[in-house]
């Protein structure tokens, strides 16, 4: 099958044509050539945050963020509710599957446990799940996903980031989401990426940007606690940033609604292109988790659009119903 049209393959979008069989790339020309099929073409979407565990949840929420989500709070007695819970995901990873969404990368509360119940959802799935568990490094986890430094002893942080890097695992954690942190003890721990980091100052995100630590935002779960993050900051400095989705009580796990969101919450701050957001769905979360794509003789992960579309309008328009086809 060969498509011609708007193409983007990694994070350069050109006009051309692709050509796609048995699931991988045989040929891209930066040109127009025979084709069988035009629309557009970009890489499948990375949710690089998630909590899909309360995704079945659907009252409304009017709570602080620490009675919700901090020790004890609301989402956990909500995560003890395991049919619901188990039902929750299924429907959650449906949901991203149509909204082109390859890989998500979850924090995953319930110790060893929450994390070998996502693991058996995922079971013959398309959907790629890095799954980040808590408390240790289970076996069935891909890593460690902190709830934040101030949630537990600095010294037991640091030991679950040293099994990381041992056993070639992630690390990652929440950081300065409800209050600044200490900068300086997030580094030590030396993260593969931070979550959030909205009460940052300056000389923090100085030095997230020197030890090249990405960072991952969630717009629409940030606003709904009040809080909006400076998108055009970050990027001026030169952080890699993505996005994700965060908690499933708070926001639907999709990258359209995000990236939309994301575009206009940062005309708050200033201009950036939608380019730069469709990256931050595609090629920076890539980047960040090693994903290697999308080449000539290698497996495809692509969202095939039934029409011609450029970034604006995929960021701001487009959705589920504009997909003719996803390659996972």
């Amino acid at each position: 099958m060969r498509i011609y049209g708007n193409i983007m393959l990694h994070d350069e979008f050109f006009v051309g044509t692709v050509e796609i069989e048995d699931g991988k790339i045989q040929k891209i020309w930066k040109k127009k050539e025979n084709y069988d099929e035009k629309g557009t073409v970009i890489p499948t979407f990375v949710n690089m945050h998630t909590h899909i565990g309360d995704y079945y949840y659907r009252e409304e929420i009017n709570m602080s963020l620490k009675d919700v989500v901090g020790p004890n709070g609301l989402k956990f007695k909500i995560l003890e509710d395991e049919e619901k819970v188990r039902e929750g995901m299924k429907n959650a990873l449906e949901k991203m599957e149509r909204c082109g969404i390859s890989y998500f990368v979850d924090f995953r509360e319930g110790g060893e446990r929450g994390v070998r119940i996502l693991r058996e959802i995922l079971t013959g799935r398309k959907i790629k799940g890095v799954i980040l568990g808590r408390g240790n490094l289970w076996s069935d986890a891909d890593g460690v996903g902190l709830s934040s430094i101030s949630d537990v002893d600095f010294s037991h942080a640091k030991n679950l980031a040293e099994k990381c890097k041992t056993h070639g695992k992630i690390f990652a954690l929440h950081a300065s989401e409800d209050g600044r942190e200490d900068i300086d003890k997030i580094i030590q721990l030396e993260p593969d990426f931070i979550v959030h980091f909205l009460d940052a100052k300056d000389e923090d995100i100085e030095k997230v940007k020197e030890k090249g630590i990405p960072l991952v935002l969630t717009p629409r779960a940030n606003v709904f606690w009040g809080k909006i993050p400076n998108i055009p900051k970050l990027l001026k400095k030169g952080i890699t940033v993505a996005l994700g989705t965060d908690n499933g009580m708070i926001a639907e796990p999709c990258m359209f609604r995000e990236m939309e969101f994301a575009y206009r919450i940062s005309k708050f701050h200033s201009q950036i292109s939608a380019m730069e957001i469709l990256r931050m769905a595609t090629a920076n979360p890539r980047k960040i988790l090693g994903i290697e794509d999308n080449r000539e003789g290698e497996g495809a992960s692509l969202i095939i659009f039934k029409k011609i579309m450029n970034p604006y309008e995929i960021v701001t328009r487009a959705g589920e119903k504009d997909i003719w086809k996803v390659i996972f």
